[in-house]
């Protein structure tokens, strides 16, 4: 399934989700953390959301940017998928393994300690799904992010409550690429010429 024609699958999966939440111990204990480290690790809203997406999509390889304590990494990984996601901060590394480990995920998802830029550097693509989950993607990132992306995969951006007029407009302005906004998060795709 390309990009643009699982947008329609993922709003019908999102409208009809099922909303329990098999990580909800990680999301708690997210929060708890960020409480006591005075951080900025915060979980995804809700991880239905990206179930949802997970089965719309069926993406075997994600690449995540924002892990936190793995709430998300979790949700992708549940889905099937073999998940590369990154973390700067060492704290947050080693509970995201230890959440993981403790949800059966370990062997699913490798934790990659480093800065967004520098991760990317090293990791190959293409990945079917990436997830951007951390403040606010710069244009630049966005190109590199793109360019990870497989042709028809997707490219899923969280947080927009937080974005600029620059990064909404930069997600809008991507040549050759069609973006859908729906659930606080952008859906980005390669637009195919021969679909209709």
């Amino acid at each position: 399934m390309t990009g643009p024609t699982a947008m329609q699958s993922i709003e019908d999966r999102i409208r009809t989700r099922d909303r329990a939440d098999p990580f909800a111990s990680v999301r708690e204990a997210t929060d708890v953390h960020r409480t006591g480290h005075c951080c900025w690790a915060y979980p995804y809203d809700d991880g239905t959301l990206l179930g949802a997406i997970s089965i719309a999509v069926r993406p075997s390889r994600v690449l995540e940017l924002g892990t936190a304590l793995g709430y998300t990494a979790c949700w992708w990984a549940a889905g099937g998928a073999r998940v590369d996601t990154i973390e700067r901060d060492p704290s947050h590394v080693r509970l995201a393994r230890e959440q993981l480990a403790r949800h059966g995920l370990a062997q699913a998802v490798t934790v990659h300690p480093s800065e967004f830029g520098d991760a990317l550097d090293e990791l190959t693509g293409p990945y079917d799904l990436v997830f951007f989950d951390g403040y606010e993607p710069s244009s630049d990132l966005l190109s590199r992010l793109r360019s990870v992306t497989a042709d028809d995969g997707l490219l899923v951006t969280a947080n927009l409550d937080l974005a600029t007029g620059r990064t909404l407009s930069a997600l809008r302005a991507m040549p050759g690429w069609t973006t859908q906004f729906s659930t606080g998060l952008a859906f980005t795709a390669k637009t195919f010429d021969d679909q209709p």
